[in-house]
This record gives C-alpha cells, sequence and structure tokens, in this order.
C-alpha cells in the first residue's frame, strides 16, 4: 500500500491541488471535495498511470483513499477478490 498510496497522494496533489498533508487513508474522496467531474478525471488519471480500469463501485464519492488503494493494488496483483466499498 505504501507506493500506491503516495502515488494516489502525488495525484490527489497535482491534479486537483489538495494539500497532501490533508490527504489521508481514512478520508472519502468526498471529504476531499472530489464531485462527480473530478472522479472521472481521477479514473481517467489512475488509469493511465496505473494501466489498470477502475470498477465504478470504487469512484463514488463515499470511497475512501485507503478503499481507492487497496483496490489499485488488487487490481495490479491480478487479485480478483476485492470487495466493493458499501
Amino acid at each position: 500500500m505504501p507506493d500506491t498510496y503516495d502515488t494516489i497522494r502525488s495525484i490527489l496533489n497535482s491534479a486537483f491541488r489538495i494539500p497532501q498533508d490533508e490527504i489521508r487513508p481514512d478520508l472519502t474522496l468526498e471529504q476531499l471535495d472530489l464531485d462527480s467531474l473530478a472522479l472521472t478525471e481521477l479514473v481517467l488519471i489512475v488509469h493511465e498511470h496505473f494501466g489498470v480500469k477502475v470498477d465504478s463501485a470504487y469512484a463514488s464519492r463515499s470511497t475512501t483513499v485507503a478503499q481507492v488503494v487497496d483496490h489499485l493494488d488488487a487490481l495490479r496483483t491480478g487479485d480478483t477478490g476485492a470487495v466493493a466499498p458499501s
């Protein structure tokens, strides 16, 4: 998780101007003030950077940063047993 988490923090900082010290694993994307357009942009950036397609369940405003990171790690390792956020 550390490498993926750091990359996601960097993406959130550079693309959405969220200060890195305000990004925590337990915060939802909504708490980081990402609207639906920003979520779409985040999915595209993540796809470009990691080469994986993020499931829409992991691109909702109620998804935490940690859930995004866990989902990306699962996709990158080929693990399809990831549980969708509630």
